[in-house]
């Protein structure tokens, strides 16, 4: 990729709201983006377990806040971010913060066009725009506290390693509410079981979905045109560009400790299952049959990439009909074919069946072997 004319291509779609900004310097190593709805209470901490991280990595910082609402959303959220930005613009820090304005009448996202996803575009976006093509962009949440050596260790792990992107481990912290802490344990348990049994199919989306736990270069971010503006899932559809471009890196130490606040933001969020009922998790819990279903399509391809797409689907069926209708009802022999026109190897093949066979479509398998 070349990085400066992609660059400049992709320039003409940031948002001109954020070009009257200017940072102390011209290019920064490392940037963290948080956005924050409604965080008066929280952002405070989040910025200070920042503000313990190595000073010599603080001074090739900059981080960013997006204080954001909707236009027609409620008005003690609107308040509590004026709050927010009052409290922001009056503490000290030992490392350079920007604070964007996204909340007031003038500035706030339209209904259809807003929430967290649009929140960091806006963030790293700007970023872009003081990055090296090497630069580290850190996603964090306003109510997220960060292990004192966090950028110590990720930054280690990318010298090492040259990730294009990572996952940080995380744990949740504990609170008050004792039925909560109980749901929030199983809930994060349930999450990287998940992402456990996935990775040992061999797929290369076998990581937990999470906004406060990713870490990418600037290079990878332009790469894939940027992170779509959802309202939700933002984070999942993110991490699957991501790993369509290059593998994601997995961080095994415990780095990240969301809140484990339990508020009704977005559907299907954390938030959303830990107010529902003790069912809320039933559809996260596959049966071991369905990892093995899934382990058995990647050997299949691995093994049988060459051979005719018929000849392939029989073997789906002999195993498992379900697995023989799934690739049916999504179209697998037409796809395949069109693969192996525009691949030369195995090694090629492989990489574009998986960015067909993407995370999302893994769930909806999955979704065939749920426990009752």
């Amino acid at each position: 990729m070349d990085y400066l004319k992609t660059f400049k291509k992709y320039q003409k779609k940031i948002n001109p709201a954020s070009f009257k900004f200017v940072p102390i310097r011209k290019k920064y190593e490392y940037f963290i983006i948080i956005p924050a709805f409604s965080e008066k209470d929280y952002i405070q901490k989040t910025l200070e377990s920042i503000s313990n991280q190595n000073q010599l990595i603080l001074n090739k910082l900059l981080v960013i806040v997006v204080i954001n609402n909707l236009k027609n959303d409620n008005q003690k959220v609107i308040e509590n971010n004026l709050a927010t930005y009052k409290m922001l613009n009056k503490l000290k820090f030992n490392f350079e913060l920007i604070i964007f304005d996204c909340f007031s009448k003038n500035n706030a996202f339209k209904k259809n066009n807003g929430g967290v996803g649009l929140a960091r575009k806006i963030g790293m976006d700007f970023c872009l725009r003081f990055s090296k093509i090497n630069s580290l962009f850190f996603s964090l949440d306003a109510d997220t506290i960060i292990h004192k050596n966090y950028l110590d260790i990720i930054i280690e792990k990318y010298k090492k390693y040259n990730f294009c992107s990572a996952v940080v481990n995380f744990k949740h912290r504990t609170s008050s509410d004792i039925d909560l802490n109980i749901k929030i344990k199983k809930y994060e348990n349930l999450l990287k079981r998940i992402a456990n049994n996935i990775n040992n199919t061999g797929s290369p989306y076998g990581y937990v979905s999470m906004g406060s736990t990713i870490v990418c270069t600037s290079e990878a971010y332009l790469a894939i045109g940027g992170m779509y503006p959802h309202k939700a899932t933002e984070d999942f559809y993110f991490l699957q560009s991501l790993a369509k471009y290059n593998q994601v890196y997995q961080i095994k130490n415990q780095l990240v400790f969301p809140s484990s606040r339990a508020e009704q933001r977005v559907y299907l969020g954390t938030g959303f299952r830990m107010l529902s009922d003790n069912n809320s998790f039933n559809d996260l819990i596959f049966k071991e049959e369905g990892y093995k279903s899934l382990k058995f399509i990647y050997d299949v391809m691995q093994d049988f990439w060459e051979e005719n797409e018929k000849l392939i689907c029989n073997k789906f069926k002999l195993y498992d009909e379900k697995i023989f209708n799934f690739m049916i009802e999504h179209n697998f022999i037409n796809t395949i074919n069109k693969i192996k026109l525009n691949t030369k190897n195995k090694s090629q093949f492989l990489k574009q069946f998986h960015n067909w066979f993407d995370s999302l479509k893994i769930y909806k398998f999955l979704k065939l072997y749920v426990k009752n």
